[in-house]
């Protein structure tokens, strides 16, 4: 169990410092082009991470899950190849008809491309935590989120352009893969790509890729409800906030990402006990992370907001502790999700995800309008509680049968 720990750890730091550098992008946005342009920057952030996570099939939870290896790794390649073609199908489909402005249309092809730049190095880190070389992880996290930064912050400041300076970014990332996780994988990454066996794969990841979706289709209508509905600048402002929910369940998947093969083989071998001990244990940290949060947020709230995204943010500040709620709740649900794909019960993990989805997707646009962005993130919170008490429900049930 210690070992698990100190991987987590390492997996947490790695994705702490990546998503720390994706949030400063939005602030950099933010100060260099202003509030317009980081609500649509926003926007083609949750447009494409739609795209991005078909791609990714989830994939990755499904081979750290098959414990008796009963597919190859040549099997995997295959699949991802799959997938990251139909992502680029149905993104190419759909985008004509988002009825986007020119900028974001633009600027959301370089970012699919930076998407499926994510999902190959999603890839190689299975075959890293395979080989339980975490720190090979971090360092690879490291550089995808420092080096881009600095590419993207340059070129927006000289050339005033998102698109040229996503442009900038995707390419720093694709050197930093040829460069650092080519190099460092090459003894032990799989050579060739084989079909056969690919649509059993596919078939059995289904769920867990319709489960992945949720959360981006989730956090995508809020913010289109937002811009539809008040536009890209207040979109901006309600941005920065949003960050606050993803980077919660962020830092949670980390951990969760490591657990994922250890509750399937406890699960496995009947270890009833074992598994219960791990659930109490991560609720006894997500409770604890999110009172530190709260106390945080009290203290040093304003003047962090103030500081980082200008006066003009004072104003929102009543959405602070309504998103921290919501967070709190995605990082259970999260964890949920993760415990039912370790018990093997991935369909019933799904129903429950899209029942969540649905009670959004009907009630976001009218909360929107008579609550307003505090109308938003309460529904968005409603949806999740749905979600966590159908899952819930379904891991008692699971755990009473071993």
């Amino acid at each position: 169990m210690q070992n698990h720990f100190l991987n987590s750890i390492k997996n947490l730091i790695g994705i702490i410092v990546y998503y720390f550098c994706q949030w400063l992008t939005l602030i950099i946005v933010i100060h260099i082009a202003g509030y317009e342009i980081s609500g649509e920057f926003s926007l083609v952030i949750s447009f494409t991470n739609m795209f991005g996570f078909l791609s990714q099939y989830n994939i990755r939870g499904f081979q750290l899950s098959d414990v008796n290896n009963k597919f190859l790794p040549q099997q995997y390649s295959g699949s991802y190849l799959i997938t990251t073609g139909l992502a680029v199908i149905f993104f190419l489909l759909i985008l004509p008809f988002s009825g986007y402005n020119h900028n974001i249309v633009i600027s959301s092809f370089i970012y699919m491309l930076y998407k499926l730049c994510e999902t190959f190095t999603n890839y190689i880190f299975t075959y890293m935590q395979l080989k339980d070389k975490y720190t090979d992880i971090v360092v690879s996290y490291c550089l995808k989120g420092v080096i881009p930064l600095i590419g993207l912050t340059v070129g927006l400041y000289f050339t005033h352009s998102l698109f040229k300076s996503l442009c900038i970014m995707s390419f720093l990332y694709i050197v930093i893969i040829v460069i650092y996780d080519l190099r460092k994988t090459h003894t032990y990454f799989p050579r060739g790509i084989m079909i056969k066996g690919n649509a059993v794969i596919l078939k059995d990841c289904f769920p867990m890729m319709l489960a992945s979706l949720i959360l981006p289709f989730m956090l995508f209508i809020t913010r289109n409800a937002i811009e539809r509905i008040y536009g890209a600048t207040e979109l901006g402002f309600y941005s920065p906030f949003t960050m606050v929910i993803v980077v919660l369940s962020t830092m949670a998947g980390a951990v969760y990402q490591v657990l994922l093969p250890v509750i399937s083989d406890k699960y496995k071998k009947h270890l009833k006990r074992d598994i219960i001990r791990i659930i109490f244990i991560m609720l006894g940290i997500i409770i604890g992370v999110i009172l530190l949060s709260f106390l945080l947020a009290g203290l040093l709230g304003n003047h962090v907001f103030s500081f980082v995204f200008g006066v003009e943010i004072l104003e929102y500040m009543y959405l602070l502790e309504p998103v921290i709620i919501t967070g709190a709740m995605l990082t259970l649900m999260s964890f949920s999700s993760v415990c039912l794909t370790a018990m093997q019960k991935r369909f019933t993990m799904l129903l429950g995800m899209l029942a969540g989805a649905v009670l959004l997707a009907v009630l976001v646009m009218p909360a929107t309008r008579s609550g307003g962005m505090l109308g938003t993130t309460n529904i968005f919170t409603v949806s999740l509680c749905v979600i966590i008490v159908i899952h819930g429900f379904l891991i008692f049930r699971n755990l009473r049968k071993i």
